[in-house]
């Protein structure tokens, strides 16, 4: 046999197997869009149903009585929309679609996968015990914040942000340390799930603003501040003075801006001394804004000459939001002062009244 008469048969070979491929996508192609059809036809007469139970129009329940009565085996093909319907309502409709699922099974399955030995079933599990915000549930998914794959600690971290629990807040924080070579979650993961379980973190937070890892500290001062905890005021002027870590320190000084009183003006104005970092320095002259206690005018009108043009800028504008006499300072600042003080006053009156922010009769001609 020649060279010629191999090449040709290889080729016929070649040949046949791609024309048999693309029959074979081809008819793959057409069984999935026969069953495609089929599902939707077999879905057609419980969609509208579906959409009047998720938009709380079923008020003779109606839509209510149709779906419960759904076959199993429709069921299975109908889940995936009722799932993806409660991940967008809240309120009414959301504890409707919970307990249809929960009427078809759906949560005690997915109970029992919290224990699966696949990654994907457990955080499918914990995800769907989240949408459904069963506080039962939290205690159920709280194991999974020490399991072994990353994403399932994840999912459940969130899921019991969802269901809102504060019992689950400690196991949250203890999370965020790492533990037998696990990396611990990411801060901000456990800062929305402990903002969302609401005000009766507070023990937890207080015990977490205590702890000796700086990670858990930084983030229960996160959380203090975006939470309106007022009551962690002590311990944050303690880790705003004192504290080891510069990041925790910020956080802290953020968070009294936030939470503090007058009183922590002093507190506050003390750090944005010379001798401490110019980013310590920078938070705390826009904590005192955030603050707004007329008490701060002399340290931030003090502030805008200063050499730090950046943190100049900051106390101009924490000015502004201090209201009239911010404002006040500032025009002085801008008519008598000369150089740097007078330019970050001007800067800071120009972006204001862009901003709408002068009030009728202080702007300036």
């Amino acid at each position: 046999m020649s060279v010629g008469q191999v090449l040709l048969i290889a080729s016929a070979v070649i040949g046949l197997s791609c024309v048999s491929a693309v029959a074979v996508i081809a008819i793959a192609k057409l069984r999935r869009g026969r069953a495609g059809v089929r599902s939707r036809a077999l879905l057609a007469p419980y969609r509208r149903a579906l959409i009047a139970m998720a938009s709380g129009e079923d008020e003779d329940s109606q839509a209510k009585a149709a779906l419960y009565a759904v076959p199993a085996s429709t069921w299975e093909r109908l889940r995936p929309s009722v799932v993806a319907f409660l991940g967008r309502v809240r309120g009414a409709p959301a504890e409707e679609l919970g307990d249809l699922l929960r009427s078809h099974g759906e949560i005690e399955r997915a109970t029992g996968m919290l224990t699966s030995r696949s990654a994907v079933r457990r955080a499918r599990a914990a995800y769907l015990l989240g949408l459904v915000r069963d506080p039962d549930s939290a205690s159920l998914v709280l194991p999974l914040l020490g399991d072994p794959d990353a994403d399932v600690r994840l999912v459940a971290t969130r899921a019991l942000g969802a269901i809102g629990d504060p019992a689950a807040a400690s196991g949250v924080l203890d999370a965020l340390s790492a533990h037998h070579g696990q990396i611990g979650l990411p801060a901000w993961v456990a800062a929305e799930a402990l903002l969302a379980m609401g005000v009766r973190i507070a023990p937890a937070l207080q015990i977490g603003l205590a702890s000796d890892d700086a990670g858990v500290r930084n983030v229960c001062a996160q959380v203090a501040g975006h939470g309106t905890f007022p009551s962690a005021a002590p311990q944050l002027r303690n880790l705003l003075a004192a504290d080891s870590e510069g990041d925790v320190r910020a956080s802290a000084a953020v968070a009294l801006g936030r939470v503090g009183d007058a009183d922590d003006t002093a507190v506050l104005a003390r750090h944005t001394e010379a001798s401490e970092t110019s980013a310590l320095r920078r938070t705390c002259a826009t904590a005192l804004g955030e603050l707004g206690q007329r008490e701060g005018l002399d340290t931030l009108a003090g502030l805008l000459g200063d050499g730090d043009r950046r943190l100049a800028s900051l106390a101009a504008d924490s000015l502004v939001r201090i209201g009239f006499e911010g404002i006040a300072r500032l025009e002085e600042a801008a008519s008598t002062r000369q150089g740097p003080s007078a330019s970050a006053a001007r800067g800071a009156l120009d972006l204001a009244g862009l901003r709408a922010q002068l009030a009728s009769g202080s702007g300036r001609s």
